[in-house]
């Protein structure tokens, strides 16, 4: 299978709530840790700015009223003892500068020195009783703060990434939990059953609660078509069984009188058939309307006893023509009367399409199934068709022109399948049509520990 042929993955609200809080949560990381990295190197500034600041306002202060002689040598007294905590300072008087450093500028305020080479020096200038103080710092150790800080924002980004991918799926799954329990009260449902307790209870959340509250309005008109579908159902069984019954009195009333030997066995032929039908319309009124719930399939049945029970009422030039081959006998749950009428349909379907060629049968039982395969040798279906013609009363065009008929017999086959857990559908195939039936095991019982 290439790749164009592989299925895609059917995207989930789990993925796509896992991906949007990857995303937030990326995002929210990056915009928080960057923010605190910005704020603590301003934090970090402005406490090195209030530093050098309150040793100029000292030095203006220590020098006030003084003559400028005085000052001077207060200035670099003052230089000397700063020396040793790695500031220089410098005091201006007017235009002219007293005493300190030589080479520090006037600067009033706090700013970054533009001297190439000192771009890391910091320099705050107070002025106060007509003199100038300005102390400068070089911070060689903000660029290093800076860098750390970058780096911690990516550190702190790539661990909520590695927490979220962590988390997101659990969350998500939680997040989705409202509708993964909807989900499962809808599952519980069968077909005519009511509908439970649990979707009439308001839902919490909001949105989940528009979604019940659309599928039980939904349900609502379904049941009520259903009811309609029932009481239809009712009256035409009552319709047929009351005909059914009246011939099958008839025909056990001809049967007590004196007949010829071929009337007799005919009658008795007609009686049996007319038994049978009467059965078979009472199940599949009760498969298809769905009244007294499933099907219980209490039966054991061997289908190759079905296959030859089959086989054996054809008529002779067809019976010919059928080859069987089976392996296994067969035998699963099931009711032997629906069972007996799709093999009937599947055999004369067969037949039928096949003109005057063979049809095979083929039964093998396996330890996951077992297979009732038929093959014929007539036009076969298309892969457009294969799942339509299971559909009650279609009909392809090339049937409809080829051989009569009503379009019921293989959704017959399909419907009396899936009442015993089985499926139905057409295998590619060169020539013909090959319809498989997969029954699934026998249950074992359980073994009883003594």
């Amino acid at each position: 299978m290439g790749a164009a042929d592989r299925p895609q993955a059917r995207a989930t609200l789990v993925r796509r709530l896992s991906r949007a809080m990857l995303g937030l949560a990326l995002a929210c990381t990056a915009l928080t840790a960057g923010g605190t990295g910005l704020l603590a190197y301003q934090m970090l500034r402005m406490a090195e700015d209030r530093r050098l600041t309150d040793v100029a306002v000292d030095m203006v202060d220590e020098v006030a009223g003084l003559p400028d002689s005085q000052a001077r040598i207060e200035a670099d007294a003052e230089q000397v003892e700063l020396q040793a905590f790695g500031i220089q300072i410098t005091l201006f008087g007017g235009d002219a500068r007293l005493g300190g450093m030589d080479h520090i500028p006037r600067v009033t305020g706090c700013a970054w020195a533009h001297t190439p080479g000192m771009e890391d020096v910091r320099r705050c200038g107070v002025e106060a009783h007509g003199r100038l103080a300005v102390a400068q710092e070089t911070l060689a150790s903000m660029p290093r703060i800076r860098m750390e800080l970058t780096l911690a924002v990516l550190l702190t980004s790539a661990g909520a990434a590695l927490m979220s991918l962590a988390l997101s799926r659990r969350v998500a799954h939680w997040a989705a939990r409202p509708l993964t329990e909807l989900s499962e009260s809808l599952a519980h449902l069968g077909p005519g059953a009511g509908i439970s307790p649990e979707l009439h209870t308001e839902a919490r959340y909001e949105e989940v609660n528009a979604v019940r509250t659309a599928l039980v309005g939904l349900l609502g008109r379904l049941h009520t078509a259903l009811e309609q579908s029932r009481r239809f159902a009712a009256n035409a069984a009552h319709e047929m069984r009351t005909p059914l019954a009246m011939l099958q009195a008839e025909l056990e009333l001809q049967s007590e009188m004196t007949q010829p030997t071929e009337t007799a066995a005919a009658l008795t032929r007609m009686h049996r058939t007319v038994t049978s039908l009467g059965t078979l319309v009472e199940r599949l009124l009760v498969l298809a309307e769905g009244e007294q719930g499933p099907l219980e399939l209490v039966e054991t049945v061997s289908l190759s006893e079905v296959v030859e029970a089959t086989l054996d009422a054809l008529p002779e030039d067809q019976r010919g023509r059928v080859h069987t081959q089976l392996q296994a006998s067969g035998l699963i749950p099931g009711d032997s009367q629906l069972l007996r009428q799709l093999v009937d349909n599947v055999v004369e379907n067969a037949l039928k399409f096949s003109g005057e060629g063979p049809v095979s049968i083929h039964l093998q039982a396996t330890p996951e199934a077992t297979l009732l395969d038929v093959q014929d040798e007539g036009p076969g279906i298309t892969p457009e068709e294969s799942e339509r013609v299971f559909e009650p009363f279609y009909r392809s065009p090339r049937a409809r022109a080829e051989s009569p008929g009503h379009g019921v017999g293989l959704s017959l086959v399909l419907l009396v399948a899936r009442a015993h857990g089985a499926q139905a559908r057409f295998l590619p195939t060169s020539k013909g049509a090959h319809l498989r039936l997969t029954f699934p095991p026998p249950k074992r019982a359980t073994p009883v520990s003594t």
